[in-house]
């Protein structure tokens, strides 16, 4: 009982998130010119990644950094920019982002370098997304993924209803 009540939460966290998260590869503006970002370790501490900022039409496959820093790092900004994360070799962009509390923001890398444990998080402050994201439109979440997060929740409650017959 305590599993479906865990995996029902974990469902609807999940589905909140994705529902929530913005694009990856966001463009970021500075609110007020100098934005802060830090990176927590599982101990508290600042991590140990390392993180670049480049310009806002940069590739990050090709493109160099143009201020990179490991666990906290302060920019000042005098355009618009994208975050990049260092792993293996490469530089990958955010795979989601959320608003905390006004100018702060929580960013979320996903490595490819490892299978377990590779959700590396960064908090920015200071920041938010800039008006031209230069791409096309925002796509919406297609209906099929809410029709089969409702057939999962269903089935959920279904197998909560047999074992309640069952007792």
């Amino acid at each position: 009982m305590k599993t479906l009540l865990s995996l029902r939460l974990w469902l609807a966290a999940l589905l909140l998130a994705v529902s929530s998260a913005s694009s990856a590869s966001t463009i970021w503006e500075s609110t007020d010119g100098d934005s802060n970002f830090l990176s927590i370790s599982l101990f508290g501490l600042p991590s140990s990644e390392t993180f670049g900022i480049f310009a806002a039409n940069a590739d990050l496959n090709t493109a160099a950094p143009l201020y990179s820093f490991t666990g906290i790092g302060s920019y000042t900004a005098t355009g618009s920019f994208k975050l990049g994360l260092w792993d293996a070799g490469k530089w990958l962009g955010e795979a989601a982002n959320g608003s905390l509390l006004g100018n702060m923001y929580l960013l979320s890398f996903a490595k490819t370098s490892v299978p377990t444990n590779n959700l590396v998080l960064l908090y920015g402050f200071d920041i938010k997304p800039a008006a031209n994201q230069g791409g096309g439109s925002v796509v919406p979440l297609p209906a099929s993924i809410w029709f089969m997060t409702s057939a999962l929740l269903g089935f959920l409650y279904t197998g909560r209803r047999k074992t309640l017959v069952q007792a």
